[in-house]
């Protein structure tokens, strides 16, 4: 697996917001422009087959239309290459890859933007590629969020992806021993207020979580730049097991 983007919603020189590549061909989320920044850790935005969108904020698939261009404009290298294929919640990912075609005016220049294939899902929905297995949970965001846990068949590997969340309990029962969990930490090195507005949970949640389910590791992403060191201590003191993500790591996965 390897870290694309670990910043907040307003990226820092050098970095993107938080999103990942597993196995080379699955992106989870876009970030502002997940296709070039993956060229920089030697990753072909060409190879990704499918993309999984936690939810639709922003800051998770400002990069899309550049994806869908990207793909267009590289089709002659693939010309067999099936259609990307596009997973996101149910009904506000239908609206985004509509609305990321209308950007790229894909009416008027359909050569512009590779028709993708999109498949929605609701908390709960289960989906598969042809080496992973995933199935979904819901998170307590603004928006309709999910939290993708992927096991892939061909190892026995698994990680799971939170996306944006407050802290939510009921995901422990989901995520339950996977080898990583990826989880956000806007919050910092705190924790979430119950009564809190926007949905983000901190280190302190994460490991929480981390701890509730049993899991190999812990690696937090989506915290502010600023805070790293404090927000790794944080989540230590909780969940030994924790790391704070960099954009460029190469996280492998043990065998289950």
């Amino acid at each position: 697996m390897r870290i694309i983007g670990t910043d907040t919603v307003v990226p820092q020189a050098g970095n993107d917001t938080a999103c990942l590549l597993i196995n080379g061909d699955c992106l989870v989320d876009t970030g502002w422009n997940a296709a070039i920044a993956m060229r920089a850790f030697g990753h072909d935005p060409m190879a990704v087959e499918t993309l999984f969108i936690t939810h639709c904020h922003h800051d998770h698939y400002l990069g899309l239309p550049h994806l869908l261009f990207y793909h267009a404009m590289r089709r002659s290298e693939r010309p067999d290459k099936p259609p990307l294929t596009i997973v996101g919640p149910k009904p506000d990912v239908d609206m985004v890859v509509a609305r990321a075609l209308a950007f790229l005016r894909h009416d008027q220049f359909p050569e512009v933007a590779a028709l993708p294939r999109v498949v929605a899902l609701q908390a709960g929905d289960s989906f598969e590629t042809a080496r992973l297995k995933v199935t979904t949970a819901p998170t307590v965001h603004p928006v309709v969020g999910l939290c993708y846990r992927f096991a892939d068949t061909a190892t026995g590997a698994s990680v799971a992806v939170t996306g944006d969340t407050a802290f939510h309990l009921p995901l422990a029962a989901h995520v339950q021993g996977v080898d990583l969990l990826v989880h956000e930490a806007s919050r910092g090195a705190g924790e979430s207020h119950p009564n809190a507005r926007g949905g983000h949970a901190g280190a302190v949640d994460a490991a929480r979580i981390a701890s509730e389910a049993g899991v190999r590791r812990l690696l937090l992403v989506h915290f502010p730049a600023s805070q790293r060191e404090a927000v790794a201590a944080a989540a230590r003191s909780r969940f030994p097991a924790s790391q704070v993500a960099r954009p460029g790591d190469l996280v492998e996965l043990p065998e289950a």
